[in-house]
């Protein structure tokens, strides 16, 4: 009887060996397939990621186009804007070292005959008895005649001098101050705009040159500078 159980167990230690191995290969096989498919997801947002790289990139360029659009559109609009024509109006008359003409033509403002001239320089004056310069054009003209604005203009101030008389100061433009000095009666009034040729009222004496023949004294100044009214109304003596 003994004889026979010992087959008997070692049959059963051998089917019981198999099982287990059986067991462990089953166990690997499902742990290393298990490792397969966790490996395989690791991967996958990986290249995700650098697909999305790529988009941002892509983002990047057109932002960058964009700019370079933009910046030449805006030195178009420079170079249009610089390109524009300036207008400037044409001088009516040529300009001088002595002159900045308000209009082409200077009316005189009596008579054409100067009695006078402009001189920087000393002369005798023989109602005042000593010498002074002549910074003035004295006009040949009878007492009551009339007395006209050498050109269009404003006047400025209506005064009375012990030396000048009554005097009619116009701004003709162009920075030409003019003074109608030695009047006896005046029509005009501060404020009033003139025309070329309107008669400002008539002549009577110039204290200071009384004992001269009847004359206007005719001064001029050019952007506060006194100058020869006959170089700025283009006229000669």
């Amino acid at each position: 009887m003994a004889t026979k159980e010992k087959p008997n167990n070692r049959n059963l230690r051998a089917l019981f060996s198999v099982i287990c191995l059986c067991i462990i290969a089953l166990g690997l096989i499902v742990y290393f397939s298990t490792q397969s498919k966790e490996s395989s997801k690791v991967n996958e947002p990986t290249t995700v990621a650098v697909e999305s790289t790529t988009e941002v990139q892509k983002r990047v360029t057109v932002k960058d186009t964009t700019a370079q659009t933009r910046t030449t559109k805006k030195d178009n609009n420079d170079i249009s804007t610089t390109a524009k024509p300036t207008s400037t109006e044409p001088a009516t008359m040529e300009a001088g070292d002595t002159n900045t003409p308000y209009k082409s033509f200077y009316k005189y403002p009596c008579e054409e005959s100067v009695i006078n001239g402009y001189s920087e320089e000393l002369v005798l004056n023989d109602t005042m008895g000593d010498y002074r310069s002549h910074a003035a054009v004295d006009f040949k003209c009878a007492a009551g005649g009339k007395v006209c604005a050498v050109n269009d203009g404003l006047v400025i101030s209506v005064e009375k001098s012990n030396l000048y008389g009554k005097i009619v100061e116009i701004d003709h433009g162009g920075k030409l101050v003019a003074k109608y000095c030695g009047l006896e009666t005046v029509n005009v009034s501060a404020g009033d705009y003139v025309t070329i040729g309107q008669n400002i009222g008539t002549l009577g004496v110039v204290p200071f040159e009384a004992k001269s023949e009847s004359h206007l004294h005719f001064e001029t100044k050019l952007d506060g500078k006194t100058v020869n009214p006959l170089d700025v109304m283009g006229k000669t003596e």
